[in-house]
C-alpha cells in the first residue's frame, strides 16, 4: 500500500466534494445494510441498476466469493490503477473500503468509523450528522428493499 503522503496528496480539499462524497458513504451503508440482512447473493439484485462501474466491479467480486486476501489485492489495484484525485479519489476509497468491510459482513458503525479520517478533522461535525442520520434510518432497508433502490441521504 502507498505511503500516507501519496494518500493524503489525493484527497479532497473543499467542502463541497465531501458533501458529496456522503452521498457515497449512504449508498454503501445501504448495500451493507442490505448484505447484512438478506446474504450476499442480494446484491446480485442491484447490479443491472448500478451504473458506477467501480461499485459494480466490488459487487462482482464479493459474487464470485473470492477470499478476503484476494479482493484487499484486487481492490488496491482498482485504486491504483484509477490514478483518482479529490473527490474522485475519496469516492473510490468509500467504495473499496466500504465493500471490504461488506464482505467482512461489518456493522454499519465500523463502515463509518472506518472512513471518518478520510474527510479530515473540518467535516466532523457533518460526518457524525449523516452517520446519525444513517443510524436512525436503518430500517429503511426493509422497507425499501424489495424495490432495490438504494437511497440518497436527504436532510
Amino acid at each position: 500500500m502507498k505511503d500516507l503522503s501519496y494518500f493524503a496528496a489525493r484527497l479532497p480539499r473543499s467542502h463541497k466534494e465531501k458533501i458529496e462524497c456522503l452521498q457515497t458513504m449512504a449508498r454503501i451503508s445501504y448495500y451493507l445494510l442490505v448484505t447484512r440482512a438478506e446474504g450476499f447473493l442480494a446484491l446480485a439484485l442491484f447490479l443491472e441498476q448500478e451504473s458506477d462501474p467501480l461499485i459494480k466491479a466490488c459487487m462482482l467480486d464479493i459474487l464470485h466469493a473470492p477470499e478476503q486476501v484476494e479482493l484487499e489485492r484486487r481492490f488496491e489495484e482498482y485504486l491504483t490503477a484509477g490514478d483518482y484525485r479529490g473527490k474522485d479519489f475519496l469516492h473510490a476509497v468509500i467504495v473499496l473500503k466500504g465493500f471490504l468491510l461488506i464482505a467482512d459482513l461489518q456493522k454499519l458503525e465500523i463502515l463509518w468509523n472506518e472512513l471518518q479520517g478520510c474527510f479530515g478533522t473540518d467535516f466532523t461535525q457533518e460526518y457524525r450528522e449523516a452517520f446519525q442520520w444513517e443510524k436512525d434510518n436503518t430500517n429503511r432497508v426493509h422497507e425499501t428493499f424489495r424495490w432495490a433502490n438504494p437511497p440518497t441521504l436527504t436532510r
